[in-house]
């Protein structure tokens, strides 16, 4: 009791004590600031207690914040994202977004594609993507050459630890290879193999292919040439696949391409490569867009083939080139087989023949050749050759010592055989030309409508259906020559192709022939007069073709070109009712047209009614071009644009394809078969 009452003294002097300095060191608060005091709790004991005593701490407390906390984007973003969580029946698996994001692809629309990505995938199904996704999308990405977005969906796959294969490589050097800009691709090419040297990854035969593509088409041939030496220290073996696309890299060089793809055949000869179709329509291609290069390219393209030949051994052999009237000696002495290479052999003495002859010389060798035991991959057909080849296996030097005669493309085309020599030489490895083919040929014939008549003869023996794209080049290649009647019995050709077709093959789609946009394109070229250029334009209504500006541009040139002012105020007026999208170079037609004009009346060359004419046309181009939409004329678009906009809805079809939507739940159709015991007799 007495320990109590000393225990209760010292809590009062403490208390007293404390009000005391209390007192005596007050602070006298603002009248601004408001004391706030805590809220209090009474026990039944009247106890007082400035918190809960039934909550120990603040953990449970319940924290109501204010509004301005909750103004940050980034805050606002992370709620969302923690409340809002997909449930597992709103996945797809992987399979479905792909194939999902094929359909788009296939109808070339990559935004569409991206968003299935970017959007589906990442934001709303929060499904990890895996590298077969990313493939389709850099693949896609590669094909209409957007270089850019290619390499962000591969940055994009390294940030998040996705496994780069080799076809992620094989991708990204297709976008280098399709970009619209040379340069730009070269650079991001060779950026891309650094890489690939830094972090010491091997590529495949597919990746060395998909090199030589992408630093062929981006011109730089000697890297191209380089990747191939590399694959051959390697010991890695070249296929005619790699070998076609040194032939697609040749072509980028319109100098001396033709003499480089010449030499690329010879050594695919040499390897025992056997050449596929590819081989020989690139070969076209590159006998059209290329060259042979000066004269001395051509005397060491001819001394490099005698030296690499395979099958012979050279032991004097003098090429000299001459002047014009002067002679032209070859020596060639006796030829001798190598090892296993058992050739025919042609032994030939020395020939004279004038520069001039030598293109029409036919040497007879047919008595002198001595024939031995072939490669089984290809048998040597030795014909009477009426022309020099260098695409033979047996190689007939006699016959192409004009080569610096080479000026026209049916010249280069006869180098490699012509058009029955080159067929020869495809039957000789069990190649059969396609369409494709005979495309390829038709700018190389002559400019007769005998040669075109012939092709098309050689092409019904062989049993090859011609296609729109084909008669389209033949219509372009006589209106070239201004053989404009020709040209227009193209038509009947192809209608009457088309009549036959529909009767023999009427369940045939691949092979029904119709005409399209190009038919028209093409054909635009021989409307010389206004009343043409109507009928043109009314047949292609109704036919429901809508006209584009590059065939308002091809009748206005031909307008501009026979000084007609009635035609070019009838295309002007076309363009304006149709709304047609103007184009840089119809302007520039429209200007050069003026200045012509006006630079014959300058000179008093024009009439009375030609002044009048062009005063009406003059005032009317002014109100005209106010009327047209010109904005996108002076804003050219961005090759990329169309790919990071939606799909645009087409304007001749109102049934755009629909994208079917995967299937979240399958079903199987199990058809209920009741069980029949079967009777045994």
């Amino acid at each position: 009791m007495a320990f109590r009452c000393t225990k209760l003294l010292k809590i009062i002097r403490s208390t007293s004590v404390f009000r005391h300095n209390l007192i005596a060191t007050s602070i006298s608060l603002p009248e601004e600031i408001k004391v706030v005091k805590p809220k209090q709790y009474k026990t039944e004991d009247n106890l007082i207690f400035l918190g809960d005593p039934d909550n120990f701490g603040s953990l449970s407390r319940t924290i109501k914040p204010s509004p301005e906390q909750l103004e940050d984007e980034g805050d606002i973003q992370e709620e969302r994202f923690l409340q809002n969580k997909p449930l597992p029946s709103q996945k797809l698996t992987i399979k479905q977004y792909a194939d999902l994001i094929k359909q788009f692809v296939k109808q070339k629309r990559i935004k569409e594609a991206m968003d299935v990505l970017e959007v589906r995938m990442l934001k709303e199904d929060r499904v990890k993507p895996v590298s077969y996704i990313f493939n389709i999308l850099i693949g896609a990405c590669a094909d209409v050459g957007y270089t850019k977005k290619a390499f962000r969906l591969y940055n994009d796959m390294k940030r998040r630890a996705v496994n780069v294969t080799g076809d992620t490589y094989t991708c990204l050097f297709n976008a280098c290879a399709n970009s619209p800009w040379p340069q730009d691709g070269l650079r991001n090419a060779k950026h891309l193999r650094a890489l690939m040297i830094e972090k010491g990854i091997e590529p495949n035969l597919t990746n060395y292919n998909a090199m030589i593509k992408a630093f062929g088409w981006c011109g730089d041939l000697p890297t191209a040439f380089q990747i191939v030496d590399e694959m051959m220290q390697k010991k890695i073996q070249i296929r005619v696949h790699t070998f076609n696309h040194l032939l697609h890299a040749c072509i980028s060089d319109k100098n001396n391409g033709l003499r480089h793809a010449l030499l690329v055949w010879r050594k695919m000869l040499k390897m025992r490569e056997k050449p596929n179709i590819y081989t020989f329509n690139l070969m076209l291609k590159c006998v059209k867009d290329c060259n042979l290069g000066s004269k001395g390219d051509i005397v060491e393209m001819i001394n490099t083939i005698l030296a690499a030949m395979p099958q012979v051994k050279t032991n004097n052999v003098q090429l000299e080139f001459m002047q014009k009237n002067e002679i032209l000696n070859i020596g060639c002495q006796e030829k001798t087989l190598m090892q296993s290479d058992a050739v025919p052999i042609v032994n030939s003495e020395i020939i004279t023949l004038k520069k001039d002859e030598i293109t029409s010389a036919v040497i007879d060798t047919e008595d002198n050749v001595t024939t031995h035991p072939v490669n089984k991959m290809v048998k040597a057909k030795l014909n009477n050759r009426m022309v020099p080849n260098l695409l033979s296996r047996v190689l007939n030097m006699n016959k192409v010592t004009g080569l610096q005669e080479v000026h026209t493309v049916q010249d280069k085309f006869a180098i490699i055989g012509g058009q029955e020599d080159f067929l020869k030489e495809m039957e000789v490895y069990s190649v059969k030309p396609n369409v494709k083919t005979f495309t390829q040929m038709l700018p190389l014939l002559d400019n007769t409508t005998e040669a075109e008549n012939k092709l098309l003869e050689v092409m019904k023996s062989s049993d090859i259906k011609a296609d729109i794209d084909f008669y389209n080049m033949l219509i372009k290649k006589r209106c070239l020559r201004l053989d404009y009647d020709a040209a227009i019995d193209v038509k009947q050709i192809i209608k009457n192709e088309s009549e036959f077709r529909k009767k023999r093959y009427p369940q045939s789609k691949k092979l029904k022939l119709n005409v399209n946009i190009m038919t028209y394109g093409v054909l635009a070229m021989s409307c010389k007069t206004r009343e043409s250029a109507m009928e043109l334009l009314n047949e292609m209504n109704e036919k429901k073709l809508k006209v584009n500006i590059e065939i308002l541009g091809t009748l206005l040139r031909q307008g501009t070109a026979n000084n007609e002012i009635g035609y070019v105020l009838y295309i002007m007026n076309v363009a304006k009712k149709e709304n047609v999208v103007l184009n840089e170079m119809f302007l520039k037609h429209l200007e050069a047209f003026n200045d012509k004009c006006r630079e014959r009346i300058n000179k008093e060359q024009a009439t009375t009614g030609f002044v009048k004419a062009f005063e009406n046309l003059s005032k009317y181009y002014t109100s005209w071009l106010k009327d047209v939409n010109i904005q996108k004329v002076l804003q050219p678009d961005h090759p990329w644009q169309q790919f990071r906009q939606n799909y645009p809805d087409t304007f001749q079809r109102d049934n755009r394809v629909a994208i079917s939507q995967p299937k979240k739940f399958y079903k199987r159709n199990r058809k209920h078969i009741p069980y029949v015991p079967k009777i045994v007799n």
